[in-house]
């Protein structure tokens, strides 16, 4: 498709229009001001948002054109939105890829590469999409996976969010056992030791409400019966956790497939000629019991024919699960009265590898990983159903709802309107998309950064502490199975160094630092600090120590108040939050003994 530029092509010009630092740095203190009044005021016409995301899931949906996949509902979201078939993420494992998008950041900028680091350690002034709407005067409510699972972000949500009810996980009876059993056969450095999982499929005969999934799509629905009848326009949020393993869904999604007929690929390859720490390990499926040993891509053992076979009917059957739930609301969305002044976004926070390169999950820069399913419908839109082939990214969907809703768009988001897109499918707004992944390999850390332009996707891998560069990969998209051979050693000086100038424009090299502004430290003194937390305020809290490295521990709940002592050190860090998303507090004991009181 031959594709046009947008007046908006530049990444600096990218947007409707752009508001200075000064605006948003009193965000977290709360709406303060006439201008906020008026804001608030001017949303009531503005359109709502209902923001859909499925964790792992890779365009294998009938409307990206893949003949096996039964997902009747995504389908007609697509025939009345439009379909970026090139769309992708900036890291392809869940933390960070949700992080950049919800905060319009890159992963550099922000600071989060990783799965364990909150970017709430890393950024402490980062504000994220749905808290920016709500300056404007939107309800923000969310259900299901969003950000990570353990980073829920309460302070981005007018509401705390809602536990689903009581669920079944879907396992056959004696799973547990199972379990047990093959946990004490493992070495005592297994790290899988006290961590195994269940099985990675299931099938039960059990209504769809009774998982996860289902139970939280019926609490979408009363929201949005109840958001709908409110005077403020709503940001709806609902994150589905399949087809993430375990791969469970109801008997009757598993039924709708013939194993037989699906593309199981068994003599995938790893690619030759690249750095051996490009592709991922394969290591999701090793948390489950019955795929313990799931064989690494560099493997002589392979994954034999029926077990893939299995894994991509369960893979399948998650997809079609999910897109009846996404049925349902899309339902409600209509029987309301609210699809024609809702805008709907459907988007993955990364691909999965179904035994591309000999690989199954995710976690590498390559197309298959980076590469998500992105959907976006809007009342009366222009070519409703047209697929457009722009290159974009998932960082490019803050700036894209602030001007369909007609608000600022913040001088800090780093994305490009799709606006004209959405109304031109042949428009582009992005010369590349770019992702990256970080990784370890013999003791050393590389950071890879991916480029993906119209006809290649270069990587440069470089010493994560020195930016120095470490090994390269290229790409020809223009040829079949493009990512089957590295053409390096094949290709022009001319290009590799075009390629390698607009790389370093967006991605300079520089050395990274993995530790967020938010840590304990470890250089001070261990001399023990007894620290009293009181909560003297009517919420539970929840107080969680923050590590040397900026991990968030376990936290202590705090009940209304309750006070509780811990045993700290001199230099520890705690950040102090309420499930509400009022309270967010970060403490350090300085002294050998402290109360602090949480009003």
């Amino acid at each position: 498709m031959q594709m046009k530029e947008s007046p908006c092509f530049s990444q600096s010009t990218c947007g409707k229009s752009r508001v200075q630092n000064a605006v948003f740095a009193g965000l977290l203190v709360g709406l303060l001001g006439l201008a906020c009044i008026m804001e608030e005021s001017a949303a009531a016409d503005s359109p709502n948002i209902l923001f859909i995301a499925v964790d792992d899931l890779r365009p294998s949906l009938g409307c990206y054109g893949d003949q096996h996949a039964i997902t009747p509902n995504i389908d007609r979201l697509a025939a009345r939105g439009r379909v970026f078939s090139r769309a992708y993420c900036q890291v392809a494992v869940c933390n960070p890829s949700r992080a950049s998008l919800m905060t319009g950041l890159r992963p550099d900028t922000l600071g989060v590469w990783t799965l364990p680091i909150h970017f709430r350690e890393a950024k402490p002034d980062a504000v994220t999409l749905p808290q920016w709407l709500r300056r404007f005067g939107y309800t923000a409510v969310s259900h299901g996976k969003i950000f990570h699972n353990p980073t829920p972000d309460p302070q981005s949500w007018s509401e705390p969010i809602r536990a689903a009810a009581e669920v079944a996980q879907g396992y056959p009876q004696g799973w547990r056992d199972k379990v047990r059993q093959a946990q004490n056969q493992l070495a005592d450095n297994d790290w899988r030791k006290k961590s195994l999982r269940g099985p990675a499929t299931a099938a039960p005969e059990i209504a769809d409400s009774s998982l996860i999934d289902g139970a939280r799509t019926q609490l979408v629905i009363e929201d949005l019966q109840r958001l709908g009848r409110a005077d403020s326009p709503f940001f709806l949020a609902m994150g589905f956790i399949r087809p993430h393993l375990a791969w469970i869904a109801p008997k009757k999604y598993w039924d709708l497939y013939d194993p037989s007929t699906l593309p199981v690929i068994t003599d995938g390859q790893v690619t030759p000629g690249t750095p051996p720490w490009a592709l991922s390990d394969s290591y999701e499926l090793t948390h489950y019991v019955d795929q313990i040993d799931f064989p690494k891509p560099w493997d002589s053992q392979r994954v034999s024919d029926e077990n893939a076979r299995h894994l991509m009917h369960g893979y399948y059957a998650c997809v079609s699960f999910v897109d009846a739930q996404i049925g349902l609301i899309l339902d409600t969305l209509e029987q309301t009265g609210l699809s024609e002044k809702t805008i709907v976004v459907l988007w993955s926070d990364h691909g999965w590898k179904l035994g591309e390169f000999n690989g199954w999950g995710k976690m590498s820069n390559y197309e298959i990983d980076t590469r998500v399913p992105l959907i976006i419908s809007t009342p009366g839109m222009q070519h409703a159903g047209a697929v457009t082939d722009s290159l974009v990214e998932l960082l490019d969907l803050f700036p894209t709802l602030c001007e369909l809703t007609g608000i600022d768009i913040p001088e800090f988001a780093e994305g490009c309107s799709l606006v004209p897109i959405l109304k031109d499918p042949q428009v582009s707004v992005k010369q590349a998309a770019y992702s990256q992944y970080y990784r370890k390999h013999e003791g050393r850390e590389y950071m890879g950064y991916a480029m993906r332009t119209d006809s290649h996707r270069f990587v440069e891998w470089r010493d994560f502490a020195t930016g120095e560069p470490a090994g390269s990969e290229l790409y020809d998209h223009r040829q079949p199975e493009a990512e089957s051979r590295n053409v390096l050693s094949n290709s022009s000086a001319q290009l590799l160094a075009s390629l390698t100038e607009s790389l370093l424009q967006s991605h300079p090299r520089r050395r990274l630092n993995m530790v967020p502004a938010v840590h304990s430290n470890p250089n001070t003194g261990r001399f023990p600090a007894a620290i009293t937390f009181l909560n003297h305020t009517d919420l539970q809290l929840q107080v969680y120590p923050i590590s040397p490295s900026g991990r968030r521990n376990r936290p202590r709940n705090l009940q209304p108040g309750e006070e509780a002592t811990i045993q700290a050190r001199i230099g520890g860090v705690f950040v102090v939050e309420s499930s509400d998303g009022t309270i967010h507090q970060i403490h350090s004991p300085s002294w050998p003994e402290g109360r602090i009181s949480i009003e």
